[in-house]
């Protein structure tokens, strides 16, 4: 797809680039693709609008990752919209959704970025704040691969929402890189942070008991990670920084007085949360946004001591091995950045932490002695430490019999006679 003509003629200050949200989305061809906005930035305007113009598009391969607003576009009949997903969600899985022109883009988050960046993107679609005195849009609270997505597109339309924060770091877009203006105020989408029940506050006590002062901290989303970083703030850690997002608990850590006081808390690509947050990060020089190679790639990290990633998982088997993706027969999540940090970790003096619960709510183990048909997120010879709320397995130079016992001994009791017996066999 070819940038229309008139785009290349308009004003830099982006004086006759503005058009309704019909006008921008009749410049989107059928056969094209289509990058979107994800996360709390996803440009909602502009997508509902796409949604209606099915009928006029046919092959339109949609790129995008967690869609918040959810995917019944992909329910429209005849839809005209296939999409490739680095995030395959649980909606995707159940009812009549099962069928739906979706697939996996089985991609770490670095190469996540390059792929948007390889000139596949025919057109763009992302949110920003309204533009400052000198004509710099920001990218505001989702840059990690939002960035890419400008990047590496043909045409870029851009929603432009005065509720989106003005936030600092690499967040900035000059409007005479943006080919088409969309109007679309409205509030953010809020991101869920579940609150953590009391094997998780055990979890996180000891996942922050293995986090040195002076570290670099990763973290993904949900209840473990909130209760990790109310562990740091308990334990009096100082002089931390965080790496990759910033969601409510880890405001908490920032203002508890836990990270350093010079520079930058925070080098992140997402602000992920509560409504409060998003309005909290605007113009916080505590954050430094970021996209996702100067967040995640292997280069980032030669200037970072004492790198501890934290991360969750669906299961660990016995040898070690991590599965964060695949459950009954089915893709329901993501690689993520997890094998980017997993080795990351790898470097001198930085840490990997795998941390779960010892059982799913239907009180299956989630230690098992061998993970069944489906991929390996984290390979176990990556694999340093994994925390349960029965303790803490350092599988670190163990042989395959000797982190079998550790694991097993971390597992829940009424699991445990199973898993010795499948650790005997690894003897």
């Amino acid at each position: 797809m070819n940038k229309p003509d008139q785009f290349k003629r308009v004003d830099a200050s982006g004086a006759g680039r503005w058009r309704s949200a019909a006008d921008a989305v009749d410049l989107i061809e059928s056969k094209s693709v289509v990058a979107l906005g994800h996360l709390g930035a996803e440009p909602i305007t502009l997508t509902k609008e796409l949604w209606n113009h099915a009928d006029r598009l046919r092959d339109v391969t949609l790129l995008s990752g967690m869609m918040v607003t959810g995917y019944g576009f992909l329910g429209i009949p005849d839809s005209p919209f296939r999409l490739k997903t680095w995030f395959m969600p649980g909606t995707l899985l159940s009812g009549s959704m099962r069928d739906v022109a979706a697939e996996y883009l089985p991609l770490n988050w670095t190469q996540t970025s390059r792929y948007l960046r390889s000139g596949i993107v025919d057109t763009a679609i992302v949110q920003v704040s309204d533009a400052d005195a000198d004509g710099y849009h920001s990218l505001g609270i989702s840059v990690g691969q939002h960035r890419a997505m400008v990047d590496g597109a043909r045409l870029v339309i851009a929603e432009v929402n005065s509720a989106m924060p003005r936030t600092c770091g690499d967040s900035l877009i000059h409007q005479s890189r943006i080919d088409i203006l969309v109007r679309g105020d409205h509030d953010l989408l809020p991101f869920p942070n579940r609150e953590p029940g009391e094997a998780d506050f055990l979890i996180g006590r000891q996942a922050a008991e293995l986090i040195p002062d002076g570290s670099w901290v990763q973290f993904g989303i949900g209840s473990i990670p909130g209760a990790m970083l109310k562990g740091l703030i308990d334990l009096g850690r100082r002089n931390l920084r965080i790496l990759s997002q910033v969601t409510d608990p880890a405001r908490e850590l920032i203002e508890a007085g836990c990270c350093v006081e010079d520079g930058p808390k925070a080098v992140i690509g997402e602000v992920l949360g509560t409504r409060d947050l998003y309005a909290w990060s605007n113009a916080n020089r505590d954050l430094c946004m970021a996209d996702a190679l100067a967040t995640h790639s292997l280069e980032s990290f030669a200037a970072r001591e004492r790198f501890v990633s934290v991360n969750s998982a669906l299961e660990v088997d016995l040898l070690g091995q991590v599965n964060s993706e695949w459950l009954d027969g089915r893709q329901v999540g993501a690689i993520g950045g997890s094998m980017d940090f997993a080795a990351a970790a790898q470097i001198e003096g930085n840490r990997t932490i795998i941390a779960i619960t010892s059982m799913t709510n239907k009180g299956k183990s989630r230690i098992v002695p061998m993970l069944g048909r489906g991929p390996v997120t984290v390979p176990r010879s990556l694999v340093q430490f994994v925390v349960t709320e029965f303790g803490t397995a350092d599988l670190r130079n163990r042989t395959m019999h000797e982190r079998a016992l550790a694991l097993t001994a971390i597992s829940h009791p009424d699991h445990r006679e199973e898993l010795e017996k499948a650790a005997f066999a690894l003897r």
